[in-house]
């Protein structure tokens, strides 16, 4: 069982994190019985203007996006349009999956959605020498169409099934197969279907201007201080595109704690989310599963389940701990374009916390 809140506590945890990850500002809440249970603000949004971080601060919170479309598939899925082992290009319109040998077997819905399906991490060499690995606009361009983005089809490298290999293009694939059988643009589909029924008025694939005042400035930490990142949309947005706040991501997590709904609606079925949850593939027998978007784990042996993100200027965690009820949410405005950073480290602290579970021990 968890134990109580204790703001406190909680909040000497977080600087003491802080002590060894700096950040402009981050901003951590608890979810627990279907609400945002506790929040903490650190620093601001914005150096130049000194705008505090709070719960209705946006942030882009990167690959905590794959989460967010695995959950529009299962809803096609759930009505019966779709099929998780049906071949991808039975739905998919926008582009084609191009197999790199005529002798691979067809790439799955249940592929894209496990980082299974075979499909590079960048599109091509050239990507390597882009910034952000070709997933970004230049600074000041609309992201282009997919089916411009990927024009000539996407590459499959590998055999479909047989190796777990990160990639943004297949959740933007997934994206892509939600737009062409939901009938309407996936950024429509997500304040429709996703945002709208939970009450997430404050979060959106594109950077409306309901959202654009309250968006934080990236930054990255340099010798010489915080340095503003240049700003760049993203292009597989289904992979990493979503704009949010604490507040509505704390709604989101709520929903995924009680069975796909909360206080304001419904977004899937209580078996279906918990069919996520499940292990659907193992790199390894000594590391955790995957399941359908969400990474399984566990700390203390209490089950999580959770996704972070990684943008320019951007780090984000959502961890949750389904038999306990419990989600953490940490949300940076500070880091590389690599894993690790403060989000990490805080959601790993604060839960730990919560669950009365000691720190790791490093040998």
């Amino acid at each position: 069982m968890a134990t109580s809140l204790d703001g406190l506590g909680l909040t000497k945890t977080v600087h003491g994190v802080l002590n060894r990850w700096p950040v402009a500002g981050l901003a951590v809440g608890v979810v627990r019985d279907g609400e945002l249970a506790w929040f903490h603000g650190h620093g601001v949004a914005d150096v130049e203007s000194g705008r505090p971080v709070d719960e209705d601060t946006v942030f882009r919170i990167g690959s905590i996006t794959k989460t967010m479309t695995a959950v529009a598939v299962m809803q096609l899925v759930e009505r019966g349009v779709l099929d998780l082992d049906a071949p991808a290009a039975d739905y998919l319109r926008g582009y084609s999956l191009r197999p790199a040998k005529p002798t691979f077997a067809p790439v799955r819905v249940r592929h894209l959605l496990t980082h299974t399906a075979g499909v590079r991490a960048v599109r091509g060499p050239a990507d390597l020498l882009r910034p952000t690995l070709g997933w970004g606009t230049r600074p000041g361009h609309a992201a282009p169409p997919l089916a411009e983005y990927y024009r000539g089809g996407l590459r499959v490298d590998v055999e479909p099934g047989t190796r777990f290999a990160y990639s943004n293009h297949g959740f933007a694939t997934l994206a892509q197969i939600v737009e062409d059988v939901g009938g309407v643009p996936f950024d429509r589909y997500l304040r429709d279907r996703v945002f709208g029924p939970l009450g997430m008025g404050d979060s959106d694939l594109v950077r409306s201007e309901r959202l654009r005042p309250r968006l934080a400035t990236g930054y990255e930490l340099r010798p010489g201080g915080l340095e503003a990142v240049k700003d760049r949309e993203t292009v597989p947005a289904g992979a990493a595109g979503v704009y949010s706040t604490t507040r509505d991501v704390a709604r989101y997590a709520a929903a995924l704690l009680g069975g796909g709904a909360n206080a304001h609606g419904s977004v899937l079925g209580p078996a279906t989310l918990s069919g996520m949850f499940e292990p659907h593939h193992q790199l390894d027998p000594r590391l955790p599963s995957i399941g359908l978007a969400f990474f399984r784990d566990e700390v203390g042996g209490h089950r999580t389940v959770g996704h972070d993100g990684i943008w320019k200027g951007f780090l984000s965690t959502m961890v949750l701990a389904p038999d306990d009820g419990l989600g953490v949410l940490a949300f940076a405005n500070t880091g590389r374009f690599r894993p690790g950073g403060a989000p990490d480290a805080v959601a790993d602290a604060v839960l730990r916390s919560l669950l009365d579970v000691p720190g790791e021990t490093v040998p």
